[in-house]
């Protein structure tokens, strides 16, 4: 029987003769005569414009090797339960080759308030190998709890709030509309698991990350970390690179794993809706479960 090890060098063959992704590079902004340090910083401490009608493609790759990729799209603005909302969907799924060892099919989406960018809406399916979970949580300010109803066991379960809640993907997007300034440190509270994390970031220098398909841009670094309560939570380290000018996106980020380094690299823009990536109805079992639930309690 061969040993991890040995299974571990023989899939890091395998993946080499499928050849390297082309990922993002960063290099320091004074070395880069076209971009303007003076001016992103101006611009990074404006406060930028959110833009419905958006949608990106990512290159994931594992120690530069490609995995799959990452599909995220914002949808024309809708209303939800009197609010006007973004409607924002992120799905991350393994390649051809990656599939027969370990699929991934995840679909992440999130109900954005307009006016304050917030969660109303949270909905994350994930399919991981063998792994199923598919939830659906409600964000009610009345009660200022949030609702978690599991689509796959049956269960729903409870847990308080705040204000200005975010979820995992509406925390993005909530960052992309703050003015920063480099060696600021920002800091937001995510609901996750019904448990709600203090989610910290320091904003970076300028520099300029260069992707191949898109040129190069000014951008800054920012390295996020979380804490539970007065506990600080270590899973590894991840860091984002974001625009430094008016559009803000996310352009590169890596994350740390026992066996190397996973990377995103934004590849494709485009405007407007694109079919394929749909935002499902909001007439879904686990919300029908908690409008009973709530005129149970009347």
């Amino acid at each position: 029987m061969l040993k991890p090890q040995a299974i571990i060098i023989s899939f890091l063959i395998i993946f080499n003769l499928l050849g390297c992704a082309d990922t993002g590079t960063v290099r320091r902004a004074r070395s880069v005569r076209d971009i303007s340090e003076k001016e992103a910083l101006d611009t990074m401490s404006a406060k930028p414009r959110f833009n419905a009608r958006r949608r990106f493609t990512y290159l994931m790759a594992w120690n530069n090797i490609p995995i799959g990729r990452i599909i995220a799209e914002v949808g024309d603005i809708k209303n939800y339960r009197g609010r006007d909302v973004y409607p924002v969907t992120l799905v991350t799924e393994s390649n051809k080759f990656l599939s027969r060892i370990y699929r991934v099919e995840d679909t992440y989406i999130s109900y954005i308030d307009t006016r304050t960018m917030t969660s109303r809406r949270y909905e994350a399916d994930r399919k991981e190998g063998s792994y199923r979970k598919h939830v659906i949580v409600e964000y009610d300010f009345d009660e200022m709890e949030a609702v978690y109803t599991n689509l796959t066991d049956g269960s729903v379960k409870r847990c308080p709030i705040e204000e200005n809640v975010q979820d995992p993907l509406s925390a993005i997007c909530y960052f992309m509309t703050l003015p920063v300034v480099p060696g600021e440190k920002i800091s937001m509270t995510v609901n996750l698991n019904e448990k709600n994390y203090r989610l910290f970031g320091k904003i970076g220098n300028i520099d300029v990350v260069r992707l191949s398909r898109l040129g190069s841009f000014p951008a800054f670094k920012v390295r996020p970390y979380v804490e539970l309560g007065s506990e600080r939570v270590r899973k590894g380290k991840a860091w984002v690179y974001f625009a430094g000018d008016k559009r803000r996106y996310p352009l590169y980020g890596v994350v740390l794993i026992p066996f190397g380094r996973v990377t995103a690299t934004l590849r494709e823009v485009k405007d407007g809706s694109t079919p394929g990536v749909a935002t499902p109805g909001v007439a879904t079992p686990g919300v029908e479960q908690v409008e009973q639930e709530r005129q149970r309690r009347g």
